[in-house]
């Protein structure tokens, strides 16, 4: 069991941050379908559309906003709440839980994926941490109840 350096947390797999970020794609994905049908248009115009600049835009401000909520609610994204994982400081070991340091990090993975080297980085890192991990000091970590905790 690899665990964080003087943390008691044991350093989240990289299927299982996949799995995470896969899972919070998928709800993201539905929501933006459920709303696309609600303005009138049908699931084959939102895949086949063309893309424009505000679209990233408005995903860049999807990112900050998301951040900005789950951080503070869950140390973390939707994925990492559904998977038992959550996001620490890797200085201090405390839980990532400001809403202006969720939504920086969210906004570099968004941006870090067009670049892909800095997500695929996770695959090479010892740490199990991706380029914006480093950059924001974080590590995610398996979720522990206070009594398993206790136990180690």
């Amino acid at each position: 069991m690899e665990q964080t350096p003087n943390y008691q947390y044991k350093i989240a797999s990289k299927g299982k941050r996949l799995l995470a970020h896969f899972l919070e794609g998928i709800i993201y994905l539905f929501i933006a379908l459920i709303y696309y049908t609600l303005l009138g248009n049908s699931v084959d115009d939102y895949l086949n559309r063309e893309i424009h600049f505000a679209d990233f835009l408005y995903s860049a401000l999807s990112a900050i906003v998301t951040g900005f909520i789950f951080y503070p609610l869950f140390s973390g994204n939707l994925g990492h709440k559904l998977l038992g994982l959550k996001v620490i400081s890797s200085k201090s070991g405390e839980e990532y839980k400001f809403a202006s340091d969720g939504a920086l990090r969210e906004l570099l993975k968004y941006l870090g994926g067009f670049l892909i080297i800095p997500v695929v980085w996770l695959l090479w890192d010892k740490e199990n941490q991706n380029l914006y991990d480093k950059v924001t000091e974080t590590f995610v970590v398996e979720n522990y109840s206070q009594e398993k905790k206790q136990e180690k």
